[in-house]
């Protein structure tokens, strides 16, 4: 039977994600709050293996756990870059995005991102300074970036976190979620009361998308049919990922500790982002040989593409919510209520003002969308904004999507302010790395809440002129 062992584990999350699609069909408390299938589906097994584990312990005395968590946390690092890399393999069309100014909708995702930082590692500092202060900086994580970046960064974190590092991200994710789906639904009622508008009787978590397939010929098929193609492109990319990690464990050779172990962690935590260079590398390469021959064609297919990435993110999501452990929470509970309950109202009081300040149309749309982004993903964002902006008129769903690209680009420098605690930490320099890290994020909120202001106020005088 150890032949079938991780492949039960996929088959526990199918499952999941299955029952998740029925509950928020068909229970009517749940498909009147925004909450993802796969998180649905997760929550339900969670709670299945936390009641099993109650009773065998009450039984028998010892603890117990349905889950094999250091199983489901492979299965949800891999699913993360593998996700990635499927989304950076798609065509874009850059003439489009260029004629948009998403400045203004980027420095607003980053200013949040930088104040939830700051706010988790003020409250850690301050009423938790035993622990590790990445256990506050999960809040920007599993906040404004969902259970992704925030599951990665635990992972380099979990040797400082007592082995808990992945089920700490999952949690703040999953708080995330429940923030942005049900806080913000009210707010969404509260709207449409106001304006006199229909309030949404349900929420459903339906593709936005519509394409036109093309169906390959049975000659086609039986050479190389399109998914196969799509699946041995990620598949060469991710065997780039690991030749890479195999070779930097060598030179690193992070069993011996020190400065190569920090190095090597990071790099392993972050192999998504070494996919997406290698699937950016892979794209450059394909459009120098079209240039070379116009009549070569990408091989990257968009819409399977998606679909890729859709179930490997879905298998993420469910898959990290079963890491978290009786244990975990007995341990981390208070700081994760305290920290995640001061962040979300914090992040619906920071967006609900900015917006107001930034945007001189559809104030109301920006402020739900950009809260349900930044208390869970983008997807988050649009069914709440659908709300209020039903068949998605409004440029606000397309201005989220491609403003959260260019929040990465200006929330690098602030990723990197992020993982200076672990440089110290251990040492004589930890609280001296905790202040940088915690001036840092606040120093960043200012600027960009200054610029944001400055510009609102800039563009607001030009049109009175």
């Amino acid at each position: 039977m150890e032949k079938w062992n991780i492949l039960i584990y996929l088959i526990l999350i199918g499952v999941l994600l299955f029952v998740g699609k029925i509950f928020k069909t068909k229970i009517p408390f749940i498909n009147r709050i925004v909450i993802p299938t796969a998180l649905m589906g997760g929550i339900v097994g969670l709670a299945v293996s936390l009641i099993v584990g109650a009773i065998v312990k009450a039984s028998t005395g010892n603890e117990f756990s349905l889950i094999n968590t250091d199983v489901m946390e492979a299965i949800v690092y891999h699913a993360l870059a593998l996700g990635f890399i499927s989304l950076s393999l798609k065509k874009t069309d850059k003439a489009n995005q260029a004629k948009r100014k998403l400045w203004s909708t980027g420095m607003i995702i980053t200013s949040t991102y930088a104040l939830q930082g700051f706010l988790g590692v003020l409250l850690v500092m301050l009423f938790w300074s035993d622990k590790f202060i990445g256990s506050g900086i999960l809040l920007a994580l599993g906040f404004g970036q969902g259970p992704g970046l925030a599951i990665s960064f635990g992972n380099m974190w979990t040797d400082f976190l007592g082995g808990n590092g992945a089920s700490l991200g999952a949690s703040y994710a999953f708080l995330g979620f429940l923030w942005g789906g049900i806080v913000g639904v009210f707010a969404i009622n509260f709207i449409s009361r106001k304006r006199g508008i229909d309030k949404p009787k349900q929420y459903e978590d339906r593709s936005l998308q519509k394409t036109t397939v093309e169906i390959d010929t049975v000659r086609e098929i039986s050479v190389l049919d399109g998914l196969t193609v799509q699946i041995v492109i990620i598949s060469i990319i991710y065997g780039l990922v690991w030749l890479t990690l195999f070779l930097f464990n060598m030179i690193l050779k992070p069993e011996l500790g020190g400065i190569g172990k920090t190095v090597y962690n990071l790099m392993e935590g972050f192999n998504f982002i070494i996919g997406i260079g290698y699937a950016q590398l892979y794209k450059l390469i394909l459009k120098a040989v079209q240039k070379k021959n116009p009549q070569a064609e990408l091989i990257t297919n968009n819409y399977l593409l998606s679909n890729i990435s859709s179930t490997c993110f879905n298998y993420m999501i469910a898959g990290s919510v079963l890491t978290i452990t009786a244990s975990f929470l007995s341990e981390y509970g208070w700081l994760l209520l305290v920290i995640t309950t001061v962040g979300g109202i914090t992040t619906f009081f920071y967006t609900r003002f900015i917006t107001k300040r930034v945007y001189t149309q559809h104030k109301d749309e920006y402020f739900i969308a950009l809260y349900g982004m930044l208390t869970g993903v983008a997807s988050t964002g649009i069914a709440l904004l659908k709300g209020l902006d039903r068949n998605l008129e409004t440029p606000v769903a397309e201005e989220l999507v491609l403003g959260s690209g260019t929040a990465i680009t200006m929330a690098l420098p602030l990723f990197a302010i992020l993982m200076v605690p672990q440089l110290g930490y251990g040492t004589g320099n930890e609280v001296l790395f905790n202040w940088i890290t915690l001036l840092g994020c606040l120093t960043y909120t200012l600027v960009m809440v200054v610029i944001l202001l400055f510009r609102s106020r800039h563009n607001t005088v030009a049109k009175t002129e």
